[in-house]
C-alpha cells in the first residue's frame, strides 16, 4: 500500500489560511529563527512531498535552503514571493542566489 503525498506550506497565517481553503496543510510561522526547526521536522515525514515557503528569511536560512535544495531531491522545496506585498520581485530568491554566486564564479 503506498502513502499518500502531501504539500505542506509553511508561513505567515495569510498564505496558510489561505492555502487551508484549497486543502493544503500548513504550519503558520511568525518568526524566521523557529523556520529550520519546523523545515527539519517536515522533512522527516515521508508522506511530505513538497514544502511550500511562503515567509520572509533570512540570507544565512536561504542558503540553508539552497544547499538543501542542491543536495536532495525529496521533499521538493519552493520558496514563494510574497502574494501580498505591493510589488512582487519577477525573480524568485533561489535564482537570485544562483545568479549571484555563478557571477563570483565568473569573475
Amino acid at each position: 500500500m503506498s502513502m499518500q503525498q502531501k504539500i505542506h506550506v509553511v508561513g505567515y497565517d495569510e498564505i496558510v489560511i489561505l492555502m487551508n481553503l484549497l486543502g493544503i496543510e500548513g504550519t503558520v510561522l511568525d518568526d524566521p529563527n523557529k523556520f529550520i526547526d519546523v523545515f527539519e521536522k517536515l522533512r522527516e515525514n515521508k508522506s511530505i512531498n513538497i514544502i511550500i515557503i511562503s515567509m520572509n528569511l533570512p540570507d544565512k536560512i536561504i542558503d540553508y535552503l539552497l544547499d538543501f535544495k542542491l543536495n536532495h531531491t525529496k521533499p521538493f522545496v519552493c520558496l514563494m514571493p510574497d502574494l501580498f506585498q505591493e510589488h512582487p520581485d519577477d525573480k524568485s530568491i533561489f535564482l537570485k542566489k544562483v545568479y549571484k554566486k555563478t557571477q563570483k564564479l565568473l569573475i
